[in-house]
């Protein structure tokens, strides 16, 4: 098991994968530390990523949020109703698509979009602060390589 100054990182270690039980750790990880991050904002993943691209984008039918978050539509549609409840968003029906729906920010939801950037940003510096501009210039590069050899069928 790898070690961190003689600790064992505890975590899925499959024998014959040690990348992608490293890469399920890390993710892991990182996904608890932005859990912990929102958290203390008062919103869950993937709350925040619909507010920011409310906040990018404008109002939007549901079934761009569908698509964005790469989710099925009844998953989304429980998030954004606990957001609708929460005040952060609102949802209409659109005046120009008769089944499609809305959803809009409220001023609560804009209001909490630039402390989920921060909270973005200090789980960015968090996860990878220790790397130089190169080294996470490949990372991301080797990242989204297996991302694309991933996709293809």
């Amino acid at each position: 098991m790898p070690t961190r100054g003689g600790a064992p990182h505890p975590g899925v270690e499959v024998t014959g994968a040690p990348l992608g039980s490293l890469l399920l750790q890390v993710v892991r990880r990182h996904a608890a530390l932005a859990h912990e991050l929102l958290a203390r904002i008062g919103v869950t993943p993937p709350q925040e990523l619909v507010l920011l691209y409310l906040e990018d984008h404008g109002p939007v039918q549901q079934s761009e949020l569908v698509r964005f978050l790469g989710r099925d539509r009844s998953t989304v549609s429980v998030t954004l109703g606990a957001m609708e409840r929460a005040g952060l968003i609102t949802r209409s029906p659109s005046e120009t698509h008769r089944r499609a729906m809305l959803v809009r920010l409220t001023g609560t939801g804009r209001d909490l979009c630039p402390r989920i950037r921060q909270a973005w940003a200090e789980l960015e510096d968090r996860a990878f602060g220790g790397l130089t501009t190169e080294r996470r210039a490949e990372l991301a590069a080797g990242l989204a390589t297996v991302r694309d050899a991933l996709d293809r069928k």
